[in-house]
């Protein structure tokens, strides 16, 4: 009587020298794979940051022109000039008058000017007509 026999993985017929190169083989070939796509992914990338570089550096140049012309146009000798063309006479008021401000609208201090002011106001025979809350005249 025949008994069944265990194969042995030596006397199989892909010996296991074969199964691993097979599996190097492969492996070797999904990295080229993934490689292959990673590379036309990132060239896709760097193509579409080109273009938006060149689309920035645009903007940035139009900024450039607009900022000029903004510039050119709101000069004093432009805006005298531009002002004489429609018959309106300005002039420009006296140093002392000037009072300078921060960003914020708080009046920078120790100037001239804001001294002056306070001297005036404190000297002024005028008295102020005080307004109700509202803003209203209470005449309404």
């Amino acid at each position: 009587m025949r008994r069944n026999r265990k194969i042995s993985k030596r006397k199989s017929v892909i010996g296991m020298h074969a199964m691993h190169f097979g599996a190097v083989m492969l492996m070797c070939v999904v990295v080229v794979i993934l490689n292959l796509l990673a590379s036309s992914s990132c060239s896709q990338l760097m193509k579409s940051i080109g273009e938006k570089d060149a689309m920035l550096q645009a903007k940035r140049e139009e900024f450039d022109s607009a900022t000029a012309r903004w510039e050119a146009t709101t000069s004093a000798d432009n805006i005298d000039r531009i002002l004489a063309r429609h018959g309106i006479e300005v002039s420009h008021p006296r140093p002392h008058r000037i009072i300078r401000m921060d960003a914020n609208g708080r009046v920078i201090p120790n100037q001239r000017s804001v001294e002056l002011a306070l001297l005036r106001k404190r000297n002024s025979p005028v008295a102020r007509l005080s307004v109700r809350r509202g803003g209203r005249d209470s005449r309404n």
